[in-house]
């Protein structure tokens, strides 16, 4: 598979659950404790990037253990796992590409994210709203959206 028909592929993915995931990042923002500073919108690839994605919700400020464990039950916007018959979601599993396949994978999310975020409509209690690659995959990120 070359890179724009794997872009489409993983597009068309991400697509299917935007409805899905501008639900629980309502949810998630609407459960912002108090001393929350900064709000993130996590895209990881997996180490050899073979097509894993999960994005979660991250969020910064003192005492990140508390913080992050006040919306740990609703922070996963999108997650693969491997199943005998492939990831689900069917996200393509690549091996020995011709292009680098992180940073596709993250730039597809990290377009995909600020869909989302506009869908979500919310404010964030007026909180600065970053898409971030903690493993520092993409072409253009961080992005930030608030």
């Amino acid at each position: 598979m070359n890179q724009p028909e794997y872009i489409q592929t993983v597009d068309a993915v991400l697509t299917e659950h935007t409805e899905s995931a501008v639900e629980t990042l309502r949810r998630v923002l609407d459960l912002l404790p108090e001393i929350a500073q900064v709000v993130t919108l996590d895209v990881m690839v997996d180490q050899g990037a073979e097509g894993f994605l999960t994005v979660q919700v991250g969020l910064g400020g003192p005492n990140l253990y508390v913080l992050n464990k006040s919306i740990h039950a609703h922070r996963i916007l999108f997650d693969t796992f491997m199943t005998p018959d492939g990831l689900v979601p069917n996200l393509p599993l690549m091996e020995g590409n011709e292009f680098d396949v992180g940073d596709t994978l993250t730039d597809c999310a990290a377009r995909w994210l600020v869909k989302v975020w506009r869908r979500a409509n919310h404010d964030a209690r007026g909180l600065p709203v970053t898409v971030e690659s903690p493993e520092r995959y993409g072409t253009a990120l961080p992005i930030k959206l608030q």
